[in-house]
């Protein structure tokens, strides 16, 4: 079984002994060092082997008879929040796709669309599941709240990691989306509690609103930034009754591929099913996006004026890194763009 650190018990201990002690070792232990150096060969190519090596080391160890050293277990239970507290900028990521793809190239073009002030560290924890190590607070920011951010038109699905806990029992299952909900009465968008409740039907904690407390909004929406679950279809509206019933369309900004069939994002309605749906079953559409014929933006915006646009003019003076992380997600969507037409 791995240990805190990732490490392979078995393919370290293969490495640290002379070929007489491995000659003598029983069958069943000579077996297991065998198949931890077939593990770890498998993970250095960035293969899905190393976790199948591992769990089969981890069944031949259920009936081993432990002696010495393997007796005790090497407690840090007592330091473990210290440990956790000493990590920083790690994130764990998946690329929202059932397509294989090859990882080099996600990392090249991560770093592209990163652009990071310091280096990146990538170690691939599975076939499809990442660690991305940042070695600033600068870039944290940028990549964390910034996005969400494409690889050949899927999502990469983020999340921060402590460092120890294993990665299998993290869900990455959601993307954090700004959305405009048209239309919200002043009186919902006057208070950030209100302001909440409304944006808690469109997606899950935790939620950022754009609100001035106890000051009408200028806008004609409310703006929020929530979690949107992936086996999910998206929202479209959100019902509200005051005096009287009435529905608000929601609009979301750098909207990555969905399905105009069942609403979820990741792929597109001619990969849903057989990819055969007739037009009146399709009951989401392009009007989803923000600046789409139903609400449009300016029509000849470049991508840095249209995600730039997001920000106010104070943070763009500032540099403040939600601009630029929009602007770092305008570079990623002209490059995706024209992967696409190529």
């Amino acid at each position: 079984m791995a240990d805190g650190m990732g490490k392979s018990p078995p393919a370290a201990e293969v490495s640290g002994l002379a070929s007489p002690p491995l000659a003598e070792a029983p069958p069943e232990i000579a077996t297991a060092r065998n198949k931890g150096l077939q593990g770890e060969a498998s993970d250095v190519a960035g293969g899905s082997g190393a976790i199948d090596a591992d769990k089969e080391l981890e069944d031949r160890f259920e009936g081993l008879n432990l002696r010495g050293e393997e007796e005790t277990d090497l407690d840090f239970s007592d330091e473990i929040e210290g440990l956790i507290g000493e990590v920083r900028w790690i994130a764990l990521f998946r690329v929202h796709t059932s397509k294989p793809f090859s990882h080099a190239a996600m990392f090249k073009q991560m770093r592209n669309a990163w652009s990071t002030a310091q280096d990146v560290t990538f170690k691939t924890k599975g076939e499809n599941l990442f660690l991305a190590q940042f070695h600033c607070l600068g870039d944290w920011n940028r990549v964390m709240d910034g996005g969400p951010w494409l690889f050949r038109g899927a999502a990469l699905v983020m999340t921060e990691y402590d460092g120890f806990t294993n990665v299998e029992d993290y869900k990455l299952d959601k993307i954090h989306v700004w959305t405009r909900i048209q239309g919200i009465p002043e009186g919902l968008m006057k208070k950030k509690e209100l302001a909440e409740k409304v944006a808690r039907k469109v997606g899950d904690p935790p939620i950022t609103v754009i609100v001035n407390e106890g000051i009408i909004n200028a806008s004609k929406y409310l703006r929020a930034r929530v979690h949107v679950v992936l086996s999910k279809p998206l929202v479209r509206l959100v019902p509200i009754t005051l005096k009287e019933r009435k529905v608000y369309p929601v609009q979301y900004e750098k909207l990555l591929d969905f399905c105009n069939f069942c609403g979820m994002i990741g792929h597109i309605v001619t990969e849903c099913g057989d990819g055969v749906h007739a037009k009146e079953e399709c009951q989401w559409g392009e009007w989803l996006k923000w600046g789409s014929m139903f609400f449009p933006a300016n029509a000849n915006a470049t991508e840095e004026e249209y995600y730039g646009s997001e920000s106010t003019d104070e943070e763009k003076k500032d540099g403040h890194h939600m601009y630029i992380a929009g602007q770092k997600f305008a570079e990623n969507a002209k490059s995706e763009r024209g992967r696409r037409k190529a």
